[in-house]
Parts: structure tokens; C-alpha cells; sequence
């Protein structure tokens, strides 16, 4: 097997459950990867699918079927995320389609259900990016604020967010510096805590929203979660799903192609030098309490690195370790996904 066609394999056996909780049907997912059939045509072939689904937009929404075009927009953007997300072969074109991803999510956010407002963060010398979705009905809303991996960004997240919505939780999906549109300041940095507080002050003063702030952290967001929450005292509470304590603990043992996306998102001469930056060791704990899950067939992240991040909380922790669950358990989102839903509504209830 060639290296390309090893990358092909290795992306779809990581990442395929991935794409199918995020919103593309398994079956669409298979049938864009055996068109591209070689990871040479990888992102062709996913910008080729996102397009169609943008033109299926289009018609929806010409025809007054805002519902549908919103579906239709918000998909279009997966598929170009799922393009361009392991793809660092050719900068530009991964560029290119993720430029188009954000573009198309713009489209997508006012006609879903709930509508999600694009919301500017000022942040040090510039701006950040973050959508906020504020539960129908009436009266105030505590907000989950939902920190992205090393490769996901909010675009991605529609699917997750309606966990949170249906509890009567606001989100606000934020992209940090070095995610998604936050790559313009630079590349992943270990402590996001500066970020996240001015995430919390931009949404503030939202009449539908109440004082109470959980955060989430995906994967790498796990980590970033922890780290940040620190620094943020007024927390209700933190998430960790599958993150890490110490990434230059187990550098060596990560996946090729991972360590390609770490190449990229967190730049650098030196990137074992730079992982070994991303640690929860020596740095004061989480102030607030904290819910950690982990996979127990994650084949990124160990499931030892839960166990760590748990003993440092200083308020106590809930941790599960899913005997079966893959990296990021989405291999079973029906089991991680209300539960996590469920502990941050009870902890942010007013």
C-alpha cells in the first residue's frame, strides 16, 4: 500500500464515525470516498459534493423553502470541512475550501432551527468567530460555550448543538486562535482562557441569556477546555470529551496521519517542542466542576490521559471511560451526547 493510499484508509478508519455524526449519512459519506478512491482526489471529490448540496440550497430557497435550504446550506459546508480538514498537501486549496465552508455555514446559521447569529469577538489586535444559538421560547438561557479540536470548527457542530437546545441550554460554538476562521491569529496556542473570557463578554449583556456558563471541549478542545477554565472562576461548569493531560507524553505513539494535522495546527520548526507546551501539568486546576469522558478504544488520545485530567480537578470530577467508544465516542453519540447535554443543564439550571 502506498503512503497516499495508506492516508485515505487511516482518515476514513479515524474519522468516518465523525462525518457520520456531524450530519452526512454513512452511505453519502462511502460514496464520496470511492469516488475520490485515491487521497490525490480527496478534496476534489468532497468540494464537488459540498457544491451540490449549495445548489440544492439555492433551489430551496428560491422555492420560499427556508427549512430545507438551511439543511441544504448547512451540509454543503460539512462537506467542504471534511474536504480540507486532513488535507495539507497543497495550503491554498485547503484554504480555498474552507474559506467556502465558512461561507456556506453563513448561509446556513439564520435559517436553522434554532437561528444561529454570527457573533465578532474582539480579541487582542483583532476579531474571533463564534455562532450563538439561543433556544425557542421565552425567558433567559444558560449557555454552553463549545470549544473546537485541533482540525473542528464551529461549522461542524449543528448536530451536537441541538443536544443543548433541547434542554433549554444556549450554545455558542466558538472557533479559538488557531481554529477555523481564528487561524488569521496564528497557529493553536495552550492556554485559550483570554479567548474564552472575551467570548463570555461579547454574549453578556444577550437579553436571552442568562448568567450561567458551561464549557465543552472536544478531542483537543478537551484539553483546552480544562486549561481555560482555570483562568474562568465564575464557570458552572467544564466538559471534557477525549482530551488529554500531557500531549508530548504520548507524541510517539499517535497516528501518522495525526501527527501531520499537529504539524499544521501547531506550527512551529520544532512541533515535538511545541506539544510538549500542551500540558495540564504544573498549571492550576479547573475551579469548577468537571465532567471527563474518554473512549476506551481511542486510538488517538489514551483513555489513561482521562484518568489524569480527573485528578487534578479541584472541585471533583465525573468520569466515564465507554469501554466501546471510539475517539471522541462518536461511535456511540447516543450514549456521550445526552449525557453530556444533560449534566451541563442541570449545573447551569437558574
Amino acid at each position: 500500500m502506498t503512503q497516499n493510499e495508506n492516508r485515505l484508509v487511516s482518515v476514513v478508519e479515524h474519522w468516518l464515525p465523525r462525518m457520520e455524526v456531524a450530519g452526512i449519512p454513512s452511505a453519502t459519506a462511502r460514496a464520496v470516498i470511492e469516488r475520490a478512491g485515491v487521497w490525490q482526489k480527496w478534496l476534489a471529490a468532497w468540494s464537488e459534493e459540498g457544491e451540490r448540496h449549495a445548489e440544492l440550497g439555492v433551489a430551496a430557497l428560491v422555492a420560499g423553502r427556508n427549512v430545507t435550504a438551511g439543511e441544504a446550506y448547512a451540509r454543503a459546508s460539512l462537506f467542504y470541512h471534511f474536504g480540507q480538514f486532513m488535507a495539507f498537501e497543497d495550503l491554498e486549496a485547503k484554504a480555498r475550501a474552507a474559506a467556502r465552508k465558512v461561507e456556506l455555514y453563513r448561509l446556513a446559521a439564520p435559517l436553522l432551527d434554532p437561528p444561529g447569529e454570527m457573533v465578532a469577538v474582539p480579541f487582542e489586535d483583532g476579531e474571533l468567530r463564534a455562532v450563538l444559538r439561543v433556544p425557542n421560547g421565552d425567558g433567559t438561557h444558560p449557555l454552553a460555550l463549545i470549544i473546537p479540536g485541533s482540525d473542528s470548527t464551529k461549522e461542524e457542530f449543528p448536530a451536537f448543538e441541538r443536544h443543548f437546545h433541547a434542554r433549554g441550554v444556549a450554545t455558542l460554538s466558538l472557533d479559538g486562535p488557531g481554529q477555523g476562521e481564528g487561524r488569521s491569529m496564528g497557529t493553536l496556542r495552550p492556554d485559550i482562557g483570554p479567548a474564552v473570557e472575551a467570548a463570555i463578554r461579547s454574549v453578556e449583556a444577550h437579553p436571552r441569556l442568562s448568567d450561567k456558563v458551561a464549557l465543552v471541549g472536544m478531542a483537543f478542545g478537551g484539553f483546552l477546555a480544562l486549561r481555560a477554565a482555570a483562568s474562568v472562576p465564575t464557570l458552572a461548569g467544564v466538559v471534557s470529551i477525549n482530551g488529554f493531560f500531557d500531549l508530548g507524553g504520548f507524541w510517539d505513539a499517535l497516528p501518522q496521519v495525526y501527527r501531520d494535522n499537529m504539524r499544521f495546527s501547531l506550527g512551529g520548526a520544532d512541533v515535538r517542542e511545541r506539544a510538549d507546551r500542551f500540558t495540564l501539568a504544573r498549571c492550576p486546576p479547573p475551579t469548577a466542576p468537571a465532567l471527563i469522558l474518554h473512549g476506551g478504544r481511542d486510538k488517538i488520545f489514551p483513555p489513561s490521559e482521562a484518568v489524569k485530567c480527573a485528578d487534578i480537578c479541584a472541585r471533583g470530577t465525573e468520569l466515564h471511560i465507554f469501554e466501546d467508544g471510539n475517539h471522541v465516542c462518536n461511535n456511540i453519540p447516543w450514549l456521550y451526547r445526552p449525557l453530556v447535554a444533560d449534566w451541563v443543564a442541570e449545573r447551569t439550571r437558574v
